[in-house]
């Protein structure tokens, strides 16, 4: 079971971002100005191949000490980008193979993150090469915004499929910060308010937290049967299983399916898959319910998205998870529950 409460005390976390310390435009006091000023609590400056720490009396909130380093090569050439948390060691950038460095952070009580595999060109053997990471950059701004190799969902998937139980990140690898395309303040993790590193990096570590783009969880909870979701308004919310099991409710179908509901013609044709379409419209809220044969919905929307959603069925497979979407094709990702 997968459950989240999230309150006004959730705050938002930047987990891979850049400085002057490396490449990056601001220096790491102005790194952390940024993201303050923007509502972040969490942030890890992770400089390639150093440790940065000049900002962490110089901002309010909590600070995670990262690294960002290269190393090794994929099936098609490219080196393996790993972040570190947690760690305080720069001596990472003296091991020569991938593994041995996600060892390393291990070994220090750190966490392993593989950053950009689309942007890195690496491949499912590649990921499956390798053991003991928390997580994968399931979305980089950076990457999407410059080449458009910032998704990763796929990966993530096929990995889940094999048993690998992971977490998705979504972060920003900023480096311009105010020169457009803007790469800052677009991905972002959301997890309880934390008073020190520590338990911070439990909840990393556990994923205990969503990614995001933008749309907000408001509740959330998955089992092997049964997804309910509380949110921002979204149009529309991807319920992810193995191999085609699925469920997607996207509110353009939805409101063409309650039409066409009405319709004795067209709802004959719709019984191969429906059971029963009902919906109860209150001043601005609609409530459907969606008696499916494989799976029964009940969905709560206004007339700008869907607020609440609740989905029983017994079609999934391996492992499930959910994503949901704005108007403005914003992202929410949870992390996965891992099926028996």
């Amino acid at each position: 079971m997968h459950r989240l409460d999230v309150n006004e005390n959730w705050i938002k976390g930047s987990l891979h971002c850049h400085s002057t310390s490396s490449d990056g435009l601001l220096s790491p006091k102005e790194v952390a100005d940024y993201y303050t000023s923007r509502g972040y609590s969490l942030l890890a400056i992770t400089d390639h191949g150093k440790i940065t720490t000049d900002c962490i009396n110089n901002k309010e909130g909590t600070f995670l000490t990262g690294i960002e380093i290269s190393k090794g090569q994929g099936r098609l050439k490219e080196p393996y980008h790993i972040i570190g948390l947690g760690v305080e060691d720069p001596s990472l950038n003296s091991l020569s193979s991938p593994s041995e460095a996600i060892d390393e952070i291990n070994g220090a009580g750190g966490l392993a993150i593989i950053a950009h595999p689309s942007w890195s060109s690496l491949v499912y053997e590649d990921l499956m090469d390798l053991k003991g990471y928390v997580g994968i950059e399931v979305y980089n701004t950076g990457c999407d915004v410059e080449v458009a190799k910032g998704y990763a969902a796929s990966y993530w998937d096929h990995l889940l499929s094999s048993g690998v139980e992971c977490w998705g990140f979504a972060v920003d690898d900023a480096h311009r910060y105010f020169i457009p395309p803007i790469d800052a303040d677009r991905g972002w993790i959301c997890l309880q308010n934390v008073s020190n590193s520590e338990r911070a990096m439990e909840l990393l570590r556990t994923g205990q937290f969503y990614s995001s783009t933008g749309p907000a969880i408001k509740e959330l909870e998955m089992s092997d049967s049964l997804v309910r979701l509380k949110s921002s308004s979204v149009t529309r919310v991807n319920v992810v299983s193995h191999n085609g099991r699925g469920i997607c409710i996207d509110m353009n179908n939805l409101r063409g399916l309650l039409k066409a509901w009405r319709k004795p013609n067209e709802r004959q044709r719709m019984t191969l898959i429906y059971n029963s379409v009902e919906a109860n419209t209150e001043g601005k809220i609609t409530t459907a319910f969606l008696d499916g044969k494989e799976w029964k919905a009940k969905i709560v929307f206004n007339p700008k998205g869907i607020e609440q959603l609740e989905i029983e069925s017994r079609i999934f497979s391996k492992f499930i998870r959910l994503e949901a979407l704005d108007q403005y094709n914003h992202t929410m990702w949870s992390n996965p529950v891992l099926l028996k």
